[in-house]
C-alpha cells in the first residue's frame, strides 16, 4: 500500500511539474507575442524621425496646398486687371485753379496802316498785242517757198546757195558735203541760221537723207557759228552746213519745204561730186 501510494505521489508530482513548466512557457510566448508589435512600432517610429523632411507626407502635402493658392490667386489679379484695362475710363479731369491772378488784358489799339508810295505797273499788253499782230501776219503767209538760180525764198528768210560747193572730211576723217550760204532773216525775233535750215532744207543721196556731221580744219569755225550764232531780224549772216556722205561717187540732191504746209517742193537744186 505504501509503494502505491508513493507511486501516485510521484506521479502528481510530476504532472504538477510539467504543468508548471507548461504554463511558464505559454507565459513567455505570450510575453514575446505582446512585446513584438511594440518592437514594430518602434522600429516605423526610428524610420519616420529619420526622413528627410522634404520627403515626409505633412511636408509635401503642405507644399502642394501652397502651389494650389498661389495659383489661384495669380488667377484672380490678372481677371481683376484684366477687368480694370477693359473698363471706360471715365473722364473726370479737375480743375486746378491757378494760384496766379488774373490781370486784364489792356486793349492795344490797331496802329492804322501806312501808306507807301504807289507803283505804276509797267503795261506789257501793248507788246503783246504787238506780238499777236506779228504772229498772225506770219500766220498769213504770202510766199510760203520758191527757188531759182541758188535762191531760196520766203516771208520768214531767205538762202542763197553759193557756188563753193566742196567735198572735204569731217571731224571723224570721213567724206561730208560743205555747202555755203548767206542767210537772211526777215521775222521779227532773233534766230540760228542751223535751227532754220534743218527744219527747211535737207540733203539726199540715193533717195536716203544725209545727216549732219562735225567740222574741222579751217571749216569748224564757219559750221560751229552757224550751229550757235544767233541773226537779228532783219540781219543777214554768212553760213554753211554740213552733211557726211555715203560715197562720193552719186549726186547730192537738195530739197526746200513750203513753210506753210511743210511738204517738199517741186524744185530741187543738185550737186554732183564728180
Amino acid at each position: 500500500m505504501d509503494r502505491r501510494t508513493n507511486r501516485e505521489n510521484r506521479k502528481r508530482s510530476s504532472n504538477t511539474q510539467n504543468n508548471n513548466h507548461n504554463s511558464q512557457s505559454r507565459v513567455q510566448r505570450n510575453m514575446e507575442r505582446s512585446t513584438a508589435p511594440n518592437s514594430r512600432s518602434a522600429r516605423g517610429s526610428m524610420r519616420r524621425q529619420n526622413t528627410p523632411f522634404y520627403q515626409k507626407n505633412s511636408f509635401i502635402i503642405s507644399m502642394i496646398i501652397a502651389a494650389i493658392v498661389i495659383i489661384v490667386a495669380g488667377l484672380i489679379i490678372w481677371r481683376v486687371n484684366a477687368s480694370k484695362d477693359t473698363a471706360p475710363k471715365s473722364n473726370n479731369i479737375e480743375k486746378v485753379q491757378s494760384s496766379k491772378k488774373s490781370t486784364p488784358k489792356k486793349k492795344v489799339k490797331a496802329k492804322k496802316p501806312t501808306k507807301q508810295a504807289a507803283q505804276k505797273a509797267t503795261d506789257e499788253t501793248k507788246d503783246k498785242q504787238a506780238d499777236k499782230k506779228n504772229d498772225s501776219k506770219e500766220n498769213s503767209v504770202n510766199n510760203a517757198g520758191t527757188y531759182n538760180k541758188l535762191s531760196y525764198d520766203t516771208d520768214w528768210f531767205t538762202f542763197k546757195i553759193s557756188n563753193d560747193v566742196k567735198l572735204v572730211k569731217d571731224a571723224n576723217g570721213e567724206a561730208a558735203l560743205l555747202v555755203k550760204y548767206n542767210y537772211t532773216n526777215k521775222t521779227q525775233t532773233a534766230q540760228i541760221p542751223q535751227q532754220v535750215q534743218a527744219n527747211s532744207i535737207i540733203l539726199k543721196q540715193d533717195d536716203k537723207q544725209l545727216d549732219p556731221t562735225g567740222a574741222t580744219g579751217d571749216y569748224a569755225g564757219l559750221v560751229n557759228a552757224s550751229n550757235t550764232q544767233q541773226v537779228q531780224p532783219g540781219k543777214s549772216f554768212d553760213g554753211a552746213l554740213l552733211v557726211k556722205v555715203n560715197n562720193t561717187d552719186s549726186d547730192v540732191n537738195m530739197y526746200f519745204r513750203n513753210i506753210k504746209t511743210n511738204d517738199l517742193m517741186d524744185t530741187m537744186q543738185p550737186f554732183k561730186l564728180k
